[in-house]
This record gives C-alpha cells, structure tokens and sequence, in this order.
C-alpha cells in the first residue's frame, strides 16, 4: 500500500461513520491502524473518536469495528512532547531546524521524533499547535514565542493563524478512478468497505480487473465466472496490434499456479488463435493477484510453451493499481505500446 496524509475536519462526524472509515483504513493496510495512523490518513481527531467512544476512546472504537486494538502504535499525549520539545527550544535558545531537532532529541533522550508527522499539517502545524500551547505555560517558557526559527510568523494581531481543513476519505490514490480504490483488498478476498453490491468478491475483482486495463485504454472483452471454458477477459489494443489474455485470482495470502496450468494452456491456445485470426500480432497472458511466487512464473512460462503467447507475466492487483494511476498522472506521456514493454519476457510485476 502507497499512503497519504489528509487533513482533519471540521464537520462532526456520526458514530457510524467513525467506524467505517476505521474499517476502510484497516482494509487498505491489512492491520488495525494506530491512533496516530488513523488520525493522519482519514482526518479523524481523537476528540471525534472520545465524543463517540468516551469509555476508553480508540481502544473502544477497535472494539466497535470489530478489530483487536493496535496498542503498539498508540502515541503520546500532546502536552508531553510539546513539554520535551520546549526543553529542546530552550537547551538551543531557538526554535530547532530539522537536523538540529534529531541531535538535540538523541543528546536529550526527549520524546520529540514524531514532530514532523504527528500532526497532518507537518512541522508547520505541528509549530502552530505548539505556539498556543505556549500561551498557557509559565512565563520562562512563553518567552519561547519570542525565539527565532519558526516557519510561520504571527498575524499582524498576534494571533496564530488556523490551517485550512477539507473532509477526509480513506482515499489513498488520488489519480485512481473511485472502483479500484481497493482493487488490493478485493485481491486479498475481503469485500470494500461501503461496498452493497450483492456480487461475489471473486466476481467484483474480476470485473474491476477488467475496469483497470480498461482505464489504461484497452477494449474489453469480458466473460467472467460461469462463462465456460474462458479467461476473465481480453484487453485488446487494436491500433498497436496486441492481446492480454486476463485470468483474475482472490487468494487471501497469494496465489499459487497448482494444476491450473493445464487450464490457462486451453485458454492461451483457444483465444489465441481466435485473436490471431483477427489480426494481433503479439499476445501476453496474465494472472492478476494479491501475491505471487516467483517459481511459478517459471512454471506458468513452460505451460504456455506451446501456445501462441509471446510472455506470461504475474501481475499483482497494487502493481495494477500503480500502473493505472501513473498513466492517468502522466496520461500525456503514457502510450500502450510502452506498456506492452513492461509485459514482454516473462516476469513477476508487483511494485
């Protein structure tokens, strides 16, 4: 998984829509997600969670979602990293730089490494946070205000200015289109959070395969479970003149080729031919999943030995995820003929 932070909220949230967000953060990181982790990628204050869940806050929030606690990641409370870092701001007589925060946290023994991703707004809100907590402490340690090396000066009344918030959504892929959001959970055989389709996930995944190579460009054709003797779908890519033959696999810890060698042959040799007739020149078969082994690329390349396909590949379902999202960030320079190079000669695809 490739993450993001986002801001906090202003808008009170529900109780019910707490839990499904914790629930969608745990499904993108395949854990229960700490205090501070939560707080970061779905803008969720620990205020919000004590408003709901005033017994024992996160730790009942976990319970709530159904989740064992992630107690190894729970942080410290604010005041005591602002305290050990005002020791730093005084041990230095300024506000320290990045560099000057690592020595002075390692020569101090100070509780100060998370400043720079404790809060959503990074060091500067961070700062922020921390200048107001100022004005409350003890006059040897306001005159902290007065230091320099802050990154965000005072509003000409002297008061600190707000950071800007937005609404936060567990969406870790800003260029991916909403349905592949979490084509990586559905690979691992578990259903989206949000999710009432009435589908099998075996299906949905399969269909959402399907969607991806469509959003790379390609024309689908789609056969799907109970469908016979046929792959999941064939991405074609007329005008460059070649074919993937997509089999689509959930398997909550990888996917393993067993016996299914004989049936990915049938398919290489059954819609090759038909796609041959029609006019592609090059052929690929892939394999989409949560994991794979890489010995069984290798078996996977003999099996199809004796068909028409040019490379077999094993293509994990976040390595598609990525592929899909660069070519929508970079569409002006993306083209399927470069894709078609990163499927040639046989290769294990999940980064």
């Amino acid at each position: 998984m490739s993450g993001s932070t986002s801001r906090l909220s202003t808008r009170r949230r529900s109780r019910e829509e707490i839990i499904d967000l914790f629930r969608a953060c745990a499904a993108k990181l395949n854990r229960t997600p700490g205090k501070s982790e939560f707080e970061r990628k779905c803008g969720v204050s620990e205020t919000d969670i004590r408003r709901h869940f005033w017994k024992s806050g996160y730790t009942e929030l976990a319970e709530a979602a159904g989740l064992p606690p992630n107690t190894l990641t729970q942080r410290l409370e604010d005041d005591q990293v602002f305290e050990d870092y005002a020791k730093i701001c005084l041990h230095i007589a300024r506000i320290p730089s990045e560099a000057q925060l690592r020595g002075a946290t390692r020569e101090l023994g100070t509780k100060t490494w998370s400043v720079k991703t404790r809060f959503t707004g990074g060091t500067t809100e961070f700062q922020e946070r921390f200048r107001q907590w100022l004005a409350t402490r003890p006059p040897e340690l306001q005159k902290i205000a007065d230091f320099d090396g802050w990154l965000t000066p005072r509003t000409p009344n002297g008061v600190v200015r707000n950071l800007p918030v937005v609404r936060a959504e567990p969406s870790f892929h800003p260029f991916l289109p909403a349905s592949l959001q979490y084509l990586d959970v559905l690979a691992r055989g578990v259903r989206p959070p949000f999710d009432s389709s009435d589908q099998s996930v075996p299906a949905i995944f399969e269909r959402r395969t399907a969607d991806a190579f469509r959003c790379l460009g390609f024309e689908i054709s789609q056969f799907g479970q109970g469908t016979g003797r046929n792959a999941d779908a064939l991405a074609l890519a007329p005008r460059e003149r070649f074919a993937v033959i997509i089999d689509a696999k959930v398997r909550s810890t990888g996917y393993v080729l067993g016996t299914e060698d004989r049936k990915f042959l049938e398919y290489a040799r059954s819609h090759g031919a038909d796609l041959q007739r029609q006019g592609y020149e090059n052929l690929y078969f892939v394999v989409v999943g949560s994991a794979f082994k890489e010995g069984d690329l290798r078996k996977l390349a003999d099996a199809l030995s004796s068909s028409p396909i040019r490379s077999a590949d094993l293509l994990t379902a976040s390595a598609l995820m990525r592929l899909v999202e660069d070519s929508i960030r970079d569409r002006s320079k993306f083209s399927l003929g470069e894709f078609e190079r990163q499927l040639f000669a046989h290769k294990v695809i999940e980064t």
